[in-house]
């Protein structure tokens, strides 16, 4: 079946190419002359660059701007937290793959790839890309390139995982018809693929540029080993992670010699010791308003690098941020930039959040300490704990009353959505908190529960103060409510690196994070059911299901393997509708076993925008893989001067 959109995670229905073109949510080019941005007139001329009619494909995307044609020129200032905040970075410019999300959330839409075929079993997926696309440096982009990527991450010698490219429970192949025509085929039927490649994980396909990469790979040049060895690193595959990491890795980031395909090209890299990072616009970008002017309309993008959250706070009070909602839109900063407008010309606008959560709590299933496995799989205890979170003190403290008590599950916005499974055990009722904590068996001697032989009974729970400040103010007054009901419990505030260390090892009691999953409720089920290394309440369950760290994979009891056989089938189903009814079945199990802990669902976010920035869209969704705000086209956005 040909198609140039299909539905997306928050629509159940199909939409033609044709009927996209109506709409305006992007179509080949009609322009026959093409304009570019003034700073490129002088390469032009000096014969430096092509011609812009030369560096465009043959059918350019054309994208219709959010309010109007825009203008060229000036810089877009932004802020990182630390040089490890490659999050940013991934959420601005790092949306370019062969498809991608409309503005809506609702359907996947042609971008590099112009269209695609999808066989009846949902094996095999045709894709034909622009005809005459090219790298930020002028080399032609072809299925060469996506051929090498698939290829390299399918290596076991290179480190890392690239999703639906090295899944072992459904390889995937690739078949070259021609420069322009490619097909992936895989095993088993795969349903989700598409969604996988709309999302903010599509452009590790078209990262890998073959000439410059290929430098460093054995089988391309006999002398990678020793390439590598010159240049100090163990081996050609750290060397190839170091100049070729794709997607979102820091490393990535930091070589401004690796080909990319994105609106802006790096030119000023993010190291330990970068005060900024700095992008250009990429000359040979694919696309064009309907006037033919080829995006994007900014010419540059600087980041301030800083640890201090001050300090971009500040820079966004003084009008010194021209765009950014990443760690500074919090609810303690919202007072503070709302009466600040008219200093800072600036305005507030609208994110809708896709997380369930401002922070949940994730026993671990799999402890290797026997009595705690066992207390924390006995879902008395979780209700218990439950019950025992006064939410409403966390939201009126923490949060300035904005949010609602809430469990890790679907947004009212999501078609997923389930009162029930949402409201859940979310009363705080002491004496209800009792009657379950004993029903789990556990004795109250003095001031705390001990376990059922007696012995005393502490829980720690990890946390990441760096990520999210609030968090520590949370944990403190649940660390204090469940003092009152009899749990003693200690905070751990580590550092993310060992935050992720611990998993594998299974000694951790529990550790904290957001609600992923609110809107991107099949992408993303982390906490519906031991779905992936994010599963962290059931660490090796999942390391079963997805055949990953088999040293420490445990088989899951009955009705986690009921809930991955259930999302087995549904990435093998090409029908939405049959997929949503998958998922609805995988969430009724999640109400029955209620297996984290949620406190509230978020306020309504906000983002801040200079007043004379235009082209941005009033209220956004926000996500991590819909990476607002990239798929609201920040290349259309222009200072009206």
């Amino acid at each position: 079946m040909k198609q140039g959109l299909r539905s997306g995670p928050r629509a159940g229905h199909l939409v033609t190419a044709t009927f996209a073109a109506i709409l305006g949510l992007g179509t080949s080019a009609l322009a026959q002359e093409y304009s570019q941005a003034p700073m490129l007139d002088d390469l032009v001329a000096s014969g430096e660059l092509p011609p812009v009619e030369e560096r465009l494909p043959a059918n350019p995307l054309v994208v219709e701007p959010v309010e109007s044609v825009g203008q060229y020129g000036g810089t877009w200032r932004s802020g990182l937290r630390g040089g490890g905040d490659n999050a940013w970075i991934g959420r601005t410019i790092a949306y370019d793959g062969l498809v991608r999300y409309d503005r809506n959330w609702d359907q996947i839409i042609p971008n590099i790839a112009e269209s695609w075929e999808v066989s009846d079993d949902a094996r095999s997926y045709t894709f034909e890309l622009r005809e005459g696309l090219k790298w930020n440096n002028g080399e032609p982009f072809t299925t060469e390139d996506i051929a090498f990527a698939i290829e390299l991450m399918q290596d076991e010698a290179y480190p890392g995982s690239a999703g639906f490219i090295d899944n072992p429970q459904n390889p995937v192949s690739i078949e070259i018809e021609d420069e322009n025509t490619f097909t992936l085929v895989f095993e088993q039927p795969n349903g989700t693929v598409l969604d996988e490649l709309a999302s903010v994980n599509g452009i590790t396909i078209v990262s890998l540029n073959k000439n410059y990469c290929g430098q460093f790979y054995p089988k391309y040049n006999p002398d990678a080993e020793a390439l590598a060895t010159e240049m100090g690193f163990e081996g050609w595959a750290l060397l190839m992670e170091n100049k070729c990491a794709w997607a979102i890795e820091q490393e990535r980031w930091a070589n401004p010699d690796l080909p990319m395909m994105n609106a802006w090209m790096l030119t000023e890299p993010l190291t330990g010791d970068a005060t900024r990072v700095v992008f250009e616009r990429n000359p040979y970008y694919f696309k064009v308003d309907p006037e033919g002017n080829q995006y994007p309309y900014i010419d540059r993008l600087e980041m301030r690098v800083s640890e201090s959250l001050e300090e971009l706070t500040l820079m966004a009070l003084n009008g010194e941020i021209d765009f950014q909602d990443r760690h500074i839109a919090t609810t303690i900063n919202r007072p503070l930039f709302f009466d600040g407008q008219e200093q800072g010309d600036y305005r507030l606008g609208s994110n809708v959040l896709s997380n369930s959560n401002t922070l949940l709590i994730q026993l671990n299933f799999n402890h290797v300490d026997e009595a705690k496995r066992e207390l924390f799989q006995n879902k008395d205890f979780r209700i218990g704990l439950s019950h025992a979170i006064d939410r409403q003190e966390i939201i009126d403290v923490v949060f300035t009353g904005q949010g609602e008590p809430f469990q890790v599950a679907p947004r009212p916005e999501s078609p997923f959505y389930d009162e029930e499974l949402a409201k859940q055990y979310t009363e705080y009722d002491p004496e209800l908190a009792a009657e379950y904590l004993e029903k789990a068996g556990l004795v109250r001697n003095g001031e705390f529960y001990t376990m059922p032989d007696g012995s005393p009974l502490t829980i720690t729970i990890d946390t990441i103060a760096a990520f999210r400040a609030e968090w520590v103010d949370m944990l403190e007054l649940i660390q204090l409510q469940l003092a009152a009901a009899g749990i003693n419990v200690e905070i751990n505030t580590i550092d993310r690196t060992l935050f992720y260390d611990k998993r594998p090892l299974g000694e951790y009691d529990a550790q904290v994070w957001q609600g992923d999953g609110g809107l991107d409720v099949i992408q993303e089920p982390r906490y519906y059911f031991p779905a992936n290394g994010e599963s962290v309440w059931a660490f090796r369950w999942q390391a079963w299901y997805n055949g990953t760290t088999p040293e420490v994979a445990e088989e899951p009891v009955d009705w986690a393997k009921e809930q991955m056989d259930l999302y087995t089938q549904l990435r093998q189903e090409g029908d939405p509708e049959a997929r949503a009814a998958l998922m609805k079945q995988i969430l009724a199990i999640t109400k029955e076993q209620f297996p984290v802990i949620g406190v509230s669902m978020p306020g309504p976010g906000y983002y801040i925008a200079k007043n004379n920035l235009r082209n941005v869209a009033d209220n956004m969704l926000h996500g991590w893989l819909f990476p607002t705000p990239a798929p609201y086209d920040p290349f259309q956005w222009y200072f009206e001067q």
